[in-house]
C-alpha cells in the first residue's frame, strides 16, 4: 500500500509537496521502491494521488489483477516481518504456500518427517524389490523412533547432526559399521528424493559420512569335505539340490530357489539365469555345471516343462523369518555339525549376533575352488561380479570354456576324501 512523506530538500527544509512511495514488479521478477511527487500539499490529496499512481504503475507493470495484488500483499509482509527481525521458517513457509495458492499454482504442501517417509515407502513398494523395501521400512521405523515426537515436526528441522548421531546410535546398539553405512545410504536416498521432489531444499544426509567397517564378519567358506556333509544330513533331494548349485556355481540362496527347469541346460551341462539382485540391469549369465551336479541331476530329473519350479517345495518359502530357507540352512548346519563362527557382540545392553558362514558362504566356496583350480581372478571375478548385458551373458567363447575347464578341475567328493 502507498504511503505519502514529505521530503527534505537540498536546502535542508521539508518540500511543501507530498511525495508517494510505493513499490511495484520489475520485469526481471523483481520489486522495486517508486518514489514520486503527488503534487498536494495536503495529506488527504496526496494519499489519494499515491493509491493512484500505485494502481496505475501496477497495472503497466501488469500486476494490476486481484491475484498480483494479493501476491504483493504478501511480498510486503515478508520485507515487514524481515525487517522487525520476526520472520522465521513457519512465516517463510505459510507466505510462500499463499503467494502459490493466489496465484493459481495450488497450494504447498507442508509435510512432517513421517508423511514424507510414509509418502517415500509407497512409492517404493511399487517400484522396488519386496526384500527391499523390507530393508527400507525397518530403516524409516528406526529412524522416526529416534527421532521420537520430532518425527511430527517439518521435514527441513531434519539436520545433518540428526542423521550423523542415527548413525552412531546403530553401531552403539551393537550393530557392524556396514549396516550403519546401509542405512545411512537409504536416509541419502529418502532425503535426496526430497530435494527432487522439491519438498526439501538441501539433503541432510549429504554430508554424513560412513563409518569404518573393520567390525564387519566376513564370510567364510565351506570345505569340500564340508559340503559333503551338508549334503548328507541334508532332509531331502530338493535341500541337496540346493547345496550342490551353491557349492558348485556361486548362486545366491534366493536365485537357487527360484530356479525353474528351463534355466537347466543339461545337453549343454550349463545354468542360465538372471540373478534377483541385477534384474533390473536385464542381465543373463550362464555357469557351467561340475560333474557332481550333473550327476544330481540324472536321479533329480527336472520337470519337462521350462516354467516348472526347479525345486517346488522351496520356491515358495520366503528367504528370511523364523522358518524361511535360512533358517532351514542353518538347522542344517547344525545337523551336520558345522560351525557358523558366530561372533556376539553386546554394547548398551543389546546384544548382536553375526554368522561368518551361511549359505552365502557358498559364493567364497565356489570362489575358492575356481581359485585352487588356476581359474584366472579375471574370469573368477566375472563369476562373482558379472559384467553387464541386456541381452545375454558376455563371456567369450574363449572365457567361457577357460571357466568350464577350470569348473571341470574342481575335485568332486570322492577326491576330496
Amino acid at each position: 500500500m502507498a504511503t505519502v512523506h514529505r521530503v527534505k530538500a537540498p536546502s535542508g527544509k521539508l518540500t511543501p509537496r507530498y511525495y508517494a512511495f510505493y513499490r511495484v514488479p520489475t520485469a526481471s521478477g523483481g520489486i522495486k521502491q517508486v518514489k514520486k511527487s503527488t503534487g498536494y500539499t495536503t495529506k488527504k490529496e496526496a494519499q489519494t494521488a499515491a493509491n493512484r499512481l500505485e494502481r496505475e504503475a501496477l497495472a503497466e507493470a501488469g500486476a494490476g489483477d486481484e491475484h498480483a495484488e494479493a501476491i504483493l500483499s504478501k511480498v510486503r509482509e515478508a520485507g515487514e516481518l524481515a525487517l522487525k527481525g520476526r520472520l522465521n521458517p513457519a512465516h517463510a513457509r505459510r507466505l510462500i504456500g499463499e503467494i502459490m495458492e493466489a496465484s493459481g499454482q495450488g497450494t504447498l504442501q507442508e509435510r512432517s518427517c513421517k508423511e514424507w517417509m510414509a509418502e517415500w515407502l509407497k512409492e517404493k513398494t511399487a517400484t522396488t524389490k519386496p526384500a527391499t523395501v523390507a530393508f527400507y521400512k525397518s530403516t524409516t521405523k528406526d529412524f522416526l523412533g529416534y527421532l521420537g515426537d520430532r518425527a511430527e515436526n517439518h521435514l527441513e528441522t531434519v539436520s545433518s547432526a540428526d542423521i550423523r548421531s542415527y548413525r552412531d546410535s546403530v553401531v552403539a546398539n551393537g550393530r557392524t559399521g556396514k549396516t550403519a553405512n546401509h542405512k545411512l545410504k537409504c536416509l541419502r536416498s529418502i532425503f535426496g528424493d526430497a530435494v527432487k521432489a522439491s519438498a526439501l531444499l538441501q539433503n541432510p544426509a549429504s554430508a554424513v559420512k560412513q563409518v569404518n567397517e573393520d567390525d564387519s564378519t566376513s564370510r567364510v567358506p565351506f570345505t569340500l569335505e564340508e559340503v559333503a556333509k551338508l549334503i548328507e544330513v541334508a532332509p531331502d533331494a530338493e535341500w541337496r539340490g540346493m547345496i550342490l548349485l551353491g557349492a558348485f556355481t556361486g548362486i545366491r540362496l534366493g536365485d537357487c530357489a527360484s530356479l525353474k527347469s528351463g534355466n537347466l541346460d543339461l545337453e549343454r551341462n550349463l545354468v542360465r539365469l538372471m540373478p534377483q539382485k541385477s534384474d533390473r540391469k536385464k542381465k543373463v549369465i550362464e555357469i557351467p555345471l561340475h560333474p557332481e551336479v550333473v550327476a544330481f541331476f540324472k536321479d533329480y530329473s527336472p520337470s519337462p516343462f521350462p516354467g516348472a519350479a526347479l525345486f517346488p517345495g522351496l520356491v515358495k518359502v520366503s528367504v528370511g523369518g523364523r522358518v524361511g530357507l535360512s533358517a532351514r540352512f542353518k538347522k542344517i548346519m547344525n545337523a551336520a555339525e558345522i560351525a557358523r563362527q558366530v561372533s556376539r557382540r553386546t554394547k548398551d545392553g543389546a546384544a548382536r549376533e553375526t554368522a561368518a558362514r551361511s549359505f552365502h558362504s557358498f559364493r567364497h566356496t565356489f570362489t575358492s575352488l575356481l581359485a585352487n583350480a588356476d581359474v584366472s581372478e579375471e574370469i573368477r571375478s566375472k563369476m562373482t561380479g558379472h559384467t553387464e548385458s541386456t541381452t545375454h551373458q558376455i563371456y567369450t567363447h574363449h572365457d567361457f570354456e577357460l571357466l568350464r575347464a577350470g569348473v571341470e578341475r574342481i575335485p568332486g567328493f570322492e577326491k576330496a576324501e
